[in-house]
């Protein structure tokens, strides 16, 4: 009897644990939060497609909750002291890569979030966004070599730390160092590779180790699919079927210098 005694309690414990676990609440914001089409194209900033995909991620998995960045535009524009703090902390970590605590925890606790994920994404030549460098290039028809940098940091905003960081590199243009959309369509095409590089990599790995952080004993690495290799040097496939566009090598995933668990 002592035995099945002991049984139901600890049955009882860990059901209670399961039923009363909720999921970590983390708040993503993108540096260009508030920007409203800042670029020739109209395109959204890479810092706000990397930030939708990785909430997506978060909430698809059910462990992390993260609210859209609809309704996290929604909640600032109905509190103009709120969003200050917001736009001091975006352009603190986007100007100085720096984190503002003091802001950072007014706007959590507005969420109900403990923990802040900062995401800025920029071509350190010049420190433009990857639009306007995309523009300056079709305008001059010039060759060069641009690198797309983005920064991430996850914040605990309980005890004022940094929980982890990340910084992601990548060779932006075609295998002739082109970054350029001399038509509608090339423009629309780089936007796609950028979406895909955002979807398929980098926000699969922010995502995954931010779940580590909460969840280290429990998740299971991601490792991303090989692409087959095609007669194209295409990056990646190209929607819009302009042969004439050659995009990065297929193994060409960008470098990684951040505090990743798995790296691919």
């Amino acid at each position: 009897m002592k035995l099945w005694a002991k049984i139901i309690v600890l049955l009882c414990l860990f059901l209670g644990n399961c039923v009363s676990a909720e999921p970590f609440k983390v708040l993503v914001l993108p540096v260009d939060l508030f920007s409203v089409c800042d670029n020739y194209y109209c395109f959204p900033e890479v810092s706000e497609i990397i930030a939708e995909d990785v909430i997506n991620n978060f909430n698809k998995r059910g462990k992390i909750l993260a609210p859209n960045l609809y309704d996290v535009r929604k909640k600032f524009s109905e509190d103009p002291a709120l969003k200050a703090s917001a736009v001091n902390t975006l352009n603190r970590y986007k100007n100085k890569n720096s984190v503002d605590f003091t802001s950072t925890k007014a706007v959590a606790k507005a969420f109900d979030a403990k923990s802040v994920l900062l995401i800025n994404s920029l071509v350190p030549q010049g420190k433009r966004s990857a639009w306007e460098v995309m523009e300056v290039s079709s305008v001059f028809e010039g060759i060069n070599l641009y690198t797309l940098e983005t920064n991430v940091v996850l914040t605990d905003n309980v005890n004022d730390v940094v929980m982890w960081s990340g910084k992601y590199k990548r060779t932006l243009g075609d295998n002739e160092a082109r970054f350029w959309a001399v038509t509608s369509s090339h423009a629309a095409s780089q936007l796609e590779k950028m979406k895909f590089y955002s979807r398929d990599i980098i926000s699969k790995d922010i995502a995954q180790n931010i779940t580590l952080r909460f969840y280290p004993k429990v998740t299971k690495p991601v490792v991303p699919k090989s692409v087959e290799k095609t007669e194209q040097t295409d990056f990646r496939p190209n929607p819009l079927g302009n042969t004439n566009v050659r995009l990065q090598d297929d193994n060409d995933y960008g470098e990684i210098h951040s505090e990743t668990i798995f790296d691919f």
